[in-house]
């Protein structure tokens, strides 16, 4: 049997293996289905900690830098549209999430937004931010820093191309070495993946071929199996709210033609993060924009169709299920064997903020 074949087979055996422990469910009072012991009632609707309080904090991101140790980043500033006062900014935790540190700047250039930045932790111990800068004429450009020490000093920005591209997710370390960020066209359509083979120096782009009913826009990127990569998208022009899959067997350079897949961010559209708790595949995302927000796994090896119908409610943002003005890009990371943090804004008219949700996982889920 060719290696890609067993690959497969045995992807698909473990996840079917973990779709036979986690059956039982409970359908709560509006009818949402939800895991054992958990209704829709059940739900939170309240932070469990409040990351940073600001001006207009939005499209944060999570990520583990060690032992109980998490770095989450955010752009803030005084408005959701352009503003030549917004800046990238970072903030740690030492307590695996209970407590955060102030904010700093990473990126702030005179006169530009910098905006939608990501962060990955690479196993050297090297912080690597991407973001893109954002004028009034709404022209952006994707940008790369990093940081050896923690965030005490940042290098100067590496430019990855000319093109008029936005991030969203954070870079991903391949098993070649390689780093890979998906970036977007905005406006307009298009999904791009960016690979460097350089440490990040330099940077070169593939595009996700383009079907009918697909946009492109902002998307996230997993290396499930050594050289296979699936990226999953939101699709604003669509306005269904469905995400689409594709993938990469060749380390990012050649993509399949994206499919629509099961899965809906309903009311708006909102961007999905992939990303594995133990082996079991987590996607995390805003089920209803303003409203709420969901986990969901997968038995599916071509990680198109999820197993919505018992998709974990993981809090909605109001008790009575109302929406909030803007917020709904939640990244969630692994802070223990069962347990997430979902980091998400939140702009309601008594507070601005990027918040902090703890969220216990099935045990089928690891």
């Amino acid at each position: 049997m060719p290696a890609r074949f067993h690959r497969r087979r045995m992807l698909h055996k473990s996840l079917s293996a973990i779709a036979l422990l986690g059956c039982g469910t409970a359908v709560g009072p509006r009818g949402q289905r939800a895991y054992a012991g958990q209704t829709a009632d059940s739900v939170k609707s309240k932070p469990d900690v409040v990351i940073h309080r600001g001006g207009y904090p939005g499209w944060p991101w999570v990520a583990s830098a060690g032992k109980d140790h998490l770095v989450c980043v955010f752009r803030d500033d005084s408005q959701h549209g352009f503003s030549p006062t917004g800046k990238a900014m970072w903030t740690e935790s030492r307590d695996n999430g209970r407590t955060w540190s102030t904010a700093k700047v990473i990126a702030d250039e005179p006169g530009v937004d910098d905006r939608n930045v990501a962060i990955a932790v690479l196993p050297d111990g090297t912080w690597l931010a991407c973001y893109n800068t954002y004028t009034k004429d709404h022209v952006s450009r994707c940008m790369v820093t990093s940081t050896r020490d923690g965030g005490a000093t940042w290098q100067k920005p590496i430019q990855m191309s000319d093109r008029d591209a936005r991030t969203r997710a954070a870079a991903i370390l391949l098993s070649t070495g390689d780093l890979l960020i998906p970036i977007y066209f905005a406006p307009g359509n298009g999904a791009v993946a960016a690979r460097s083979s350089d440490g990040g120096k330099t940077w070169t782009l593939a595009g996700v071929p383009d079907v009918e009913g697909f946009v492109g826009d902002e998307w996230s990127a997993l290396e499930v199996e050594k050289g296979r990569i699936v990226g999953l998208s939101r699709n604003n022009g669509g306005r269904d709210g469905f995400f689409w899959k594709t993938e990469s067997r060749d380390g990012g350079r050649t993509w399949t033609k994206p499919v629509k897949t099961n899965v809906q961010s309903q009311r708006y559209p909102s961007p999905p993060q992939l990303d594995f708790q133990g082996k079991t595949p987590v996607l995390t995302y805003a089920d209803r924009r303003m409203v709420s927000v969901s986990m969901v796994t997968t038995t599916d090896p071509t990680f198109t169709t999820w197993d919505v119908d018992h998709r974990l409610p993981c809090y909605q943002y109001r008790p009575n299920g109302e929406a909030i003005a803007d917020g709904s890009y939640p990244v969630s990371v692994a802070v223990g064997p069962h347990r997430r943090m979902i980091v998400d804004y939140e702009i309601r008219p008594d507070s601005h903020q990027i918040a902090g949700y703890f969220v216990d996982l099935p045990e089928t889920w690891t």
